[in-house]
Order: C-alpha cells, then sequence, then structure tokens
C-alpha cells in the first residue's frame, strides 16, 4: 500500500475551499492560553507554591503523540507525518521531559527548604521569647528587691530624721 501525499493533499485543499477557510481566520494569538500563568505577585504564597509544586509534579511529562481527532482524511494525513517526524519529536519530547522532571524536583526541594527555614526560624523566635521571658521576670525580681531595699533605706532615714 503506497501513501499518495498529493491526493490526500487535494482532499484536504477541497474540503478547505468547501468549508470557505482562510489562512487569516486563525493566529496564535487567538489561541487561549493559560490565564494563571501570567500572574505577577509580590509576597511569598505558600498555597501557590504549593499548587505549582504539585501541577509540575503532575504534567512534568511531554506526551508527542496526543489523540486526532476530526475528518478521517485528515487523522490519516496528521498520523502519515507523525510517522515521518517521529525521529525527529521523540528526542526532543524526552529531553523536555526529563528537563520538566528535574524542575518538578527542585521546585520540591525549594518548598521543602523553605518548610524548614521557616520552622527553623519560628523555633528560635520561640527560644528567643522564652529568653526574654526569663529575662524579663528576673528583672521583675530584682526591681521588686530593691523597692523593698529603698522603702528599707526610707524607713532607717525617717527614724533617724525623727532622733
Amino acid at each position: 500500500m503506497s501513501v499518495n501525499v498529493e491526493e490526500i493533499m487535494s482532499g484536504i485543499r477541497a474540503e478547505i475551499q468547501e468549508k470557505g477557510y482562510s489562512s487569516d481566520m486563525l493566529s496564535f494569538a487567538d489561541v487561549p492560553a493559560d490565564a494563571d500563568a501570567g500572574i505577577y505577585v509580590e509576597r511569598f504564597d505558600a498555597d501557590m507554591l504549593r499548587g505549582n509544586v504539585q501541577y509540575i509534579s503532575e504534567h512534568h511529562r511531554v506526551d508527542p503523540y496526543r489523540p486526532l481527532s476530526g475528518n478521517p482524511v485528515a487523522v490519516f494525513f496528521k498520523k502519515v507525518l507523525r510517522k515521518f517526524m517521529s525521529f525527529y519529536v521523540e528526542p526532543y519530547a524526552a529531553e523536555q521531559s526529563s528537563l520538566n522532571a528535574n524542575i518538578a524536583q527542585a521546585e520540591q526541594q525549594v518548598e521543602l527548604y523553605i518548610r524548614e527555614s521557616r520552622m527553623h526560624s519560628t523555633k528560635e523566635l520561640l527560644e528567643k521569647v522564652e529568653a526574654l521571658e526569663l529575662q524579663q521576670k528576673n528583672t521583675k525580681i530584682a526591681m521588686e528587691q530593691m523597692q523593698a531595699q529603698i522603702a528599707a533605706l526610707q524607713a532607717k532615714l525617717g527614724e533617724e530624721d525623727a532622733r
């Protein structure tokens, strides 16, 4: 069985003419993109980081063979093109999947680092608070002792003035 590419192309061209399609009907700018991809934030958001890490972890694999649908002639033509281009596309898809997997792993490490540093910072702050509370308690005790000494000295001074 031989594939006649010219016959397939003429069939596709005829279908395009029948339906009245033109090359200026759709551009890449018209294709909707992920609306969340352009969000810029100025402050760290742990929930956003977690969501992004989870998305990257789940979607890191690039599949060069998505399901084809539509006109059977066009699907057949696309399958033929896939076969001809697979030697070129598959290595790039595998390389991109590998890169994406490494990025996902790096993002997970960043998230873990942030969690650990937050826990470490919280622990240090709690230790400082405890130390300051102890210092405040000791200062209060010393102040009470000084006030008692002052009262005793004032009483002694009052006795001497009375003599």
